[in-house]
């Protein structure tokens, strides 16, 4: 895989991460609102994880470790997944 590729991979990650985030707390009305939800319902005594990192998440500053992924994917829906598998399909409706 090409530099390139592996950068327009890595950005459409971020980029379907930050917006499952967004999917598993509709509730939030701004990224402020967002990142301290998150951030709360992520953290564990031994991992905390702080509004900031969550606002790099959202912002595709940084990639999110792969535990957080099954957790917001579980908090958004089983269904998300399908975007990262095919991202040409949209839901019905």
């Amino acid at each position: 895989m090409s530099e390139k590729s592996f950068r327009k991979s890595e950005d459409f990650e971020r980029r379907w991460f930050a917006s499952l985030l967004w999917g598993a707390f509709p509730e939030a009305r701004s990224e402020h609102e967002l990142s301290e939800m998150a951030a709360d319902v992520l953290s564990s005594d031994r991992r905390p994880v702080h509004p900031r990192t969550v606002r790099n998440w959202l912002r595709c500053e940084n990639a999110p470790h792969f535990r957080y992924v099954p957790q917001v994917i579980a908090l958004a829906g089983a269904e998300s997944v399908f975007q990262l598998i095919d991202p040409e399909a949209r839901k019905c409706g």
